[in-house]
This record gives C-alpha cells, structure tokens and sequence, in this order.
C-alpha cells in the first residue's frame, strides 16, 4: 500500500509536468479557468504528496518544495511556444498549496482521538 500512495504521486507530479510544458494543451484546459486550473493542481498535488510522504513535521517542507517547484515550471514555461510566465499563475498555485496544507492538518485533527481531561 506504501508504494502505490508514493506511485500516485509520482504519477500525478509528472501529469502536471506534462500538462504545463506541453506547447498545445488538450482542449478541456481552455474552457476551464486557468487559475482555477492551477490552484486545484497544487490543492491535489499537496494532499497527494501528504499521502506519499506523510511526516507531519515535514508538511511546510513539502509546501515550499513544491512551490519552488512550481515556479521553475513557470520559468520553464517562458522558453516554450504557446506559453509564458506568470506570477499569478505562481500565487494561483500557492493558493492551491495553502488548502492543501489546510485540509490535510483539519482532517489529522479530525482523526486524532480526543483526550478527555480527568478533574
């Protein structure tokens, strides 16, 4: 079961990479919202890379890896026909990146069993 959450994302990490550096996106990419796009990306980007590498000490750590991530796709994006850099396209994936963070910490809270004090 290990291995499949870590496929998963490896999978989905090099989906998003193919779809951000291909020169012709498929069709159903240009009727969506572009930021909309990106946020929810990096929103199923995060909680992907939250099932693969579960550390709870490491879920800013793996916020900021994938937005320097995400900007260097940007910055790649400059070189390539029929796209181009935009930093808010970057703050569109940070949006994504927070409630990722946000929605993973509110359901470990939601799992951690409660402790009942004892007066």
């Amino acid at each position: 079961m290990k291995y499949f959450r870590i496929l998963q994302f490896w999978l989905l990490l090099f989906l998003g990479c193919y779809l951000s550096l291909s020169p012709a996106p498929p069709q159903i990419m240009q009727v969506l919202s572009d930021k909309l796009l990106h946020a929810a990306g990096y929103l199923t980007l995060y909680i992907s890379c939250s099932l693969a590498y579960f550390v709870p000490a490491h879920s800013i750590r793996n916020l900021l890896l994938l937005l320097v991530f995400s900007s260097l796709i940007e910055i790649a994006q400059q070189y390539i026909p029929n796209r181009s850099f935009s930093y808010f396209d970057i703050l569109a994936n940070a949006v994504g990146l927070l409630l990722g963070l946000f929605l993973v910490r509110l359901f470990q809270a939601f799992l951690q069993p409660k402790t009942q004090k004892v007066p």
